[in-house]
């Protein structure tokens, strides 16, 4: 049977997936029988050194001639994290601005420490 529905796997932080889990992610993505995969998998960079398993799995892959994109998020710069707090509190830009430095220096810009 040819599957004509792609189907699209997601999986957040990944970085905590044991070899196992990425084993079987790579037996997934890997597979050629006709399969429409789309898989996502996000980690944290600031959470994984070298030598984690999860490099392996993105090797491995590309020797199975499975493509692959790789996409790095940055932090927010200044003017747009104050664009962010502005908007989130109802109030004008200027008003923010010293709020939005301060986030800005104990954050490096990253939204998700911001919103914490």
């Amino acid at each position: 049977r040819v599957v004509t529905s792609p189907v699209m796997l997601f999986l957040d932080d990944i970085q905590w997936a044991d070899s196992t889990a990425l084993d079987v992610i790579h037996t997934i993505l890997s597979d050629t029988m006709g399969s429409c995969m789309f898989f996502v998998g996000t980690y944290r960079n600031n959470e994984v050194q070298v030598d984690h398993d999860l490099f392996d799995l993105i090797e491995k892959l590309e020797i199975s001639n499975v493509p692959t994109t790789k996409v790095s998020l940055a932090g927010l710069d200044q003017e747009d994290l104050n664009t962010m707090i502005s908007d989130a509190l109802c109030l004008y830009p200027r008003i923010c601005k010293s709020l939005s430095d301060i986030l800005f220096q104990k954050t490096k810009g990253n939204p998700f420490f911001v919103l914490e």
